[in-house]
């Protein structure tokens, strides 16, 4: 035991001996130098002050070849330039914007982008691809910091031109080592050490220096941490692609002035609306000039939340903002830019140039006409996203490009789906949101749960007053906010928002002289399932006639349904909607109140009205036979198997129950047989609106 001991003993003696050998020799090594980054260290020699001109003159030089180099850097994407030499690829450019790997910015221009993210499959693909041509930040011979040594090394003897204009003032310096440059990104700024071993001297004054360095302020790690996470949500997320069909959702109609509609449907004889495809890219590309720019990124410098008193248009602009809450790049701005000659890549189903809807009409007998508008888009295109340091550069700026792709076909994005948007906007108005405006004396405000009376808090508190919507702050844990308001304006509403509660607002004026307290109860909105049931409309002979039969829906149809609340005037508006197949049930968030509820379905079944011939008395003893056109529904014609339109209330009482079981009329034509089909049996679709009105107390929804 003795001996383990004295053995333990001396291990410990020759760690510390090492340890402290180490030490001394790092220590020695690195006395005359100054660590100017976490383990960059660089040598701080002193030379005769008369010498100090070579020493600035090589200095200078490396600070502008550095930023030089960054900015090609930041202008290309992340490489200096696209040649192999520095990218490690072979970038396809020869194919237009979507079939490259990079963008031109112009046909003209020398500016060249790559993606970052984009399909580099063909645009006709099947099995599609996606890939990134990110550069790496360190790693490899193709890095950003390889590019950046390689590029100075090549341009920094341009600058020093051999040091004649040294010369000429009488310095005489010699060239003792070949240029070699490091470059390191750091958290805050780019450092570049050059070590280039120069004896240099002057009259009897002789001198040498073999390292040099500069710090460019700017922030390059962040700019790339950003661009990668802008990246990694468009792959994660398709925010581009979501962005794109919620705007061809919201620029479409049956009107040839819009875009043709993905899917609708309207009950006349022919129709005149119709579009040309190149017409509708036109425009298509246009919406994008004007609506890419609206997306915005969390926590950016130029990120700045709106605030709406209605929550559908509040929840509508969110979703143009991309969550990314990293605090740290407060100091950069995220902007995002389509421009209209960048060709995309676009197609739809149309038949040559015209896009019409698929009719199906009588011109011989006053029958139902249906006119069914359903189009599939095609969309491929770049967005430019430009990260901007303003404070970089000494106040003088930085920019980082780079591109990526948005694609989608047959009117998905291609692996998510996506929700409904569209995008709202206030202008910048008169000051009143300036914290030195709000004036008033000090209003207490307390927020509560309408059901059961208890704080609420985190609801946000907005003083909306001549088209102007300021944020005034958000209820504590207690349900309590206690602030001042802009005093002295007339009309004034203050609105009260959380994401689980129906919004509410009323009027409201501050007051310079009285303190104010406000209480507001919000109403909590609540997760139902909901499920639909048919009451049949059924063929008797040659008349159709409501029998309440109730059945389910069969499992090749579909329902679309629609709850929208008939709002006071201090309430928000709110609406609900579903898409339920066959006799499965949705989740659907509800309130108590009074609504329209609008059900429209869908068979996608094989249903055939066969042709027939009818006599027409011609004169007065003369028939002439004439055939009646037949017509055929199926998968991709579905038969609109009827819905329901009636105003219906939801009370609390109703939404203690788990179910909401919604009733819709149905004209059971798969129940006729195919030689008694006739053309005017379409017309009962047309009729369920009226349907509704006679027999609207038959279909209340049932809770259960």
């Amino acid at each position: 035991m003795k001996k383990r001991g004295q053995a333990s003993i001396f291990i410990i003696l020759g760690l510390i001996l090492v340890m402290g050998a180490a030490l001394f020799f790092y220590t020695d090594l690195n006395k005359n130098k100054e660590e100017i980054a976490p383990g960059v260290f660089v040598a701080v020699n002193d030379i005769p002050q008369e010498l100090n001109p070579v020493k600035n003159f090589v200095t200078q030089c490396l600070e502008d070849t550095s930023s030089n180099a960054l900015k090609l850097l930041g202008q290309n994407g992340g490489y200096i330039d696209l040649d192999s030499s520095y990218s490690g690829k072979n970038f396809n450019i020869d194919n237009g914007a979507t079939e490259s790997d990079i963008v031109s910015f112009t046909e003209e221009s020398n500016l060249k982008i790559p993606y970052w993210w984009y399909m580099n499959s063909p645009n006709t693909c099947k099995n599609c691809k996606f890939t990134s041509n990110r550069p790496d930040l360190r790693d490899g011979s193709y890095s950003i910091e390889a590019q950046l040594s390689k590029h100075i090394e090549q341009e920094l003897s341009s600058c020093l031109g051999d040091f004649e204009s040294l010369k000429q003032l009488g310095f005489e310096i010699k060239e003792k080592s070949k240029i070699k440059v490091s470059s390191k990104v750091t958290e805050e700024d780019v450092i570049f050490i050059l070590d280039y071993d120069l004896e240099f001297k002057k009259g009897d004054t002789t001198s040498s220096l073999d390292q040099f360095f500069v710090r460019v302020p700017i922030s390059l790690q962040k700019i790339y941490n950003l661009a990668t996470d802008i990246m990694n949500m468009q792959q994660e997320f398709r925010f581009l692609e979501r962005q794109v069909l919620n705007l061809i959702a919201s620029f479409s109609s049956i009107d040839s002035n819009k875009l043709p509609p993905m899917s609708d449907m309207s009950f006349e004889f022919g129709s005149t609306t119709s579009w040309s495809k190149q017409d509708v890219q036109n425009n298509l590309q246009g919406i994008l000039e004007s609506y890419v720019p609206l997306l915005k990124v969390d926590s950016t410098k130029n990120f700045n939340r709106e605030f709406y008193s209605s929550s559908l248009k509040q929840r509508l602009h969110d979703s143009m903002i991309i969550p990314i809450t990293d605090s740290s790049y407060n100091n950069l701005q995220a902007t995002f830019s389509y421009l209209d000659f960048w060709p995309p890549y676009f197609d739809m189903n149309c038949k040559g140039d015209i896009c019409q809807p698929e009719s199906v009409s009588s011109d011989l007998l006053s029958v139902i006409g249906i006119q069914r508008y359903n189009f599939f888009y095609d969309l491929s295109y770049p967005v430019l996203v430009n990260i901007f340091e303003e404070d970089a550069l000494n106040g003088r700026g930085y920019e980082f490009n780079l591109f990526l792709e948005s694609n989608i076909r047959n009117n998905n994005e291609l692996r998510t789906g996506f929700a409904p948007l569209e995008v709202s906007s206030i202008e910048l108005g008169s000051g009143l949101c300036d914290l030195g405006n709000r004036n008033s004396k000090p209003v207490t405000i307390t927020t509560k749960d309408k059901s059961s009376s208890t704080p609420l808090g985190n609801v946000n508190i907005v003083f909306n007053v001549a088209g102007e919507s300021c944020y005034i702050g958000s209820t504590s844990d207690n349900g309590t906010l206690i602030s001042k308001f802009p005093a002295g304006t007339v009309g004034g509403t203050i609105s009260f928002m959380h994401e689980d509660y129906l919004s509410e607002s009323k009027l409201f004026d501050a007051s310079l002289t009285d303190e104010k307290i406000i209480e507001e109860k919000l109403e909590p909105i609540a997760d139902k399932s909901i499920e639909i049931k048919k009451k049949l409309l059924e063929k008797v002979g040659n008349e159709w006639v409501f029998t309440n039969k109730v059945e389910s829906l069969r499992s090749n149809e579909e329902a679309f349904i629609t709850l929208t609340r008939i709002s006071s005037l201090e309430e928000d508006d709110f609406s609900a909607a579903a898409n339920i197949q066959g006799t499965s049930k949705e989740l659907i968030q509800i309130v108590p109140g009074k609504y329209t509820l609008n059900v429209n379905m869908f068979l996608r079944e094989n249903l055939k009205i066969p042709e027939r011939k009818v006599k027409k008395r011609t004169g007065l003893f003369e028939e002439e036979e004439f055939d009646i056109p037949g017509t055929e529904f199926n998968e991709n014609n579905p038969f609109p198997s009827g819905g329901v339109n009636i105003n219906i209330t939801i009370t609390k009482q109703d939404l203690e129950k788990n179910v909401i079981t919604v009733f819709a009329l149905s004209p059971a034509l798969y129940d006729v047989p195919e030689n008694l089909r006739e053309l005017e049996d379409l017309q009962q679709s047309a009729n369920v609106h009226d349907y509704s009105k006679v027999f609207e107390a038959l279909l209340k929804p049932v809770f259960q």
